[in-house]
Parts: C-alpha cells; structure tokens; sequence
C-alpha cells in the first residue's frame, strides 16, 4: 500500500510540475467559481469534487477551484487531483494555469 501511494505521489507531483512549469506561456489566476449545491450534483467523500453528466469540478483544500474533468486535460486534471488529496492543504487552485486547464 504504501509503494502505491508513493506512485500515487510521484505521478501528481510530475503532473502538477509539468501544468505548473506551463505558467511561463499560460496565466495562473484565481478563479472564482462556488461549489455546486445540492442535486443533481454528487459529491465525493472527500468533499474536493462535485460530479454531474460525466464532468466533474475540483475543488482544493483550501476551496480553490482546481479543474474539471471531463475536459481534453482530464489526465492532468486527475493527476493534480492526487496530488491534492496526498498533500495538506495547499493553494494549488491558485497556481494552475486555467486558460489551458480547465
């Protein structure tokens, strides 16, 4: 379990660094966009994502939107969204570059 979470790890570091190290070409700015409320989204246990019709936003820890998955940057979604969930609290909502994550 533990080589698991270390992958786990080591893959939404390398995706949060590659769509990080994208900042020089894309802007990263706060996007301000509330949490859905209710149905018809489901949330998860977590509370970070809210899915409806096959697309679902991401939130972080500290309620920063994050991405959506669903997007053609899904793969890049879902990495980040590990490493969300493996590191305390962290602005990382604040840092993607949301002109190309969306």
């Amino acid at each position: 379990m533990r080589k698991n979470a270390l992958r786990a790890l080591a893959v939404g570091g390398a995706a949060a660094a590659a769509v990080l190290g994208a900042t020089g070409t894309a802007s990263a700015d706060h996007v301000d966009m509330p949490k859905p409320s209710g149905p018809p989204w489901s949330v998860s246990h977590d509370g970070l994502t809210y899915c409806f019709e096959g697309y679902c936003d991401n939130w972080d820890k500290l309620d920063n939107y994050v991405c959506t998955t669903g997007a053609p940057t899904a793969p890049v979604c879902d990495a980040l969204m590990v490493a969300v969930r493996l590191l305390p609290p962290v602005d990382i909502g604040d840092l993607v570059p949301h002109d190309i994550v969306h």
